[in-house]
């Protein structure tokens, strides 16, 4: 059995990443605020709000404890949710807004990837985790100093968590992937803020009109393909070095 989770997996990339699972004949675990439209029997979905971390770290205990991990032959965790939010210049978010900004950005992936290096340690098979960057983890803009600032911390981790996995008798192997621009919600949000908050606002208004916008599900395929290979654990890429 082919054993994924998919986190953020109701809608946008997530969504699509979880069909192409279902595809390849995975088992595929959602953790999202909603439930997506997908009906399949591989399909399991949970209900969670993964910005409240006690919560889905006990959730996430549940899943685990439920599946018995010797009859998998791969497990991969993919950290997909996200949000840009707030789109404000450093020093005008408040506080509950930038706490939840960094616990669903950064806190989430870093708190899931700890426990699933720990459930899966001993098991000998293909393990991964893919943690969804931005290209806002290395480009600052203005308005995004919490995106830019969660991104690059999430590279980060993946770097330390990776170099930190070749002491390991089975090592997890874990990346980082830059999607690029999106026909996504979260490109709905951002083209809705204002010239106030967002300085780059009408570049990305004209990624819409220009129709510069890549499918959620040609990313997706992308990241599955990539999955395939022998990757390189650590490594922070980029979806433009396959196009």
């Amino acid at each position: 059995m082919h054993l994924s989770i998919v986190t953020g997996a109701s809608k946008g990339l997530g969504e699509a990443i979880a069909k192409g699972l279902l595809e390849k004949g995975h088992v595929v675990h959602a953790f999202s605020r909603s439930k997506s439209d997908i009906r399949h029997d591989r399909l399991i979905q949970h209900e969670a709000d993964l910005t409240q971390l006690a919560e889905t770290e006990e959730l996430f205990q549940k899943l685990m404890d439920s599946v018995q991990i010797s009859d998998c032959s791969s497990i991969t965790l993919i950290n997909n949710a996200g949000m840009v939010e707030p789109i404000k210049r450093a020093g005008e978010a408040g506080r509950e807004e930038l706490r939840r900004h960094y616990d669903l950005n950064l806190l989430a992936p870093v708190i899931l990837s700890q426990l699933f290096a720990k459930w899966v340690k001993e098991f000998p098979g293909k393990k991964a985790i893919v943690n969804i960057s931005s290209g806002a983890a290395k480009n600052p803009y203005k308005g995004w100093s919490a995106y830019c600032s969660s991104k690059a911390g999430l590279d980060m981790f993946t770097k330390t968590f990776g170099y930190e996995q070749e002491d390991e008798r089975h090592p997890v192997k874990v990346i980082s992937f830059s999607p690029g621009i999106m026909d996504t919600g979260m490109q709905a949000v951002i083209r809705s803020s204002s010239k106030q908050d967002f300085h780059e606002i009408e570049r990305f208004k004209n990624y819409q009109t220009e129709g510069k916008l890549r499918s959620t599900s040609f990313v997706a395929g992308v990241l599955l393909d990539l999955l395939e290979t022998d990757f390189e654990n650590g490594r922070v890429y980029d979806i433009k070095q396959f196009l």
